[in-house]
């Protein structure tokens, strides 16, 4: 298997990133969405989905087999 460059580049800054944080990736998460609404951008909440009444919690319609 061949190393890309660009690969091995994205790997080494997550890992220095990570580091500065102490290896803590919810205390990363948070500066992350401190500094992301503290720049007044637009910030998106996903909030909770609720499942809805008769509808399959799967992708795939259901279906009769033959």
């Amino acid at each position: 298997m061949n190393d890309d460059p660009i690969v091995t580049e994205v790997r080494k800054q997550r890992m220095t990133i990570l580091e500065s944080y102490d290896w803590n990736f919810e205390k990363m998460s948070r500066d992350v969405m401190k500094r992301q609404w503290e720049s007044g951008h637009k910030v998106v909440s996903r909030g909770k989905k609720t499942p809805q009444q008769g509808i399959a919690p799967n992708a795939y319609s259901l279906r009769e087999r033959s």
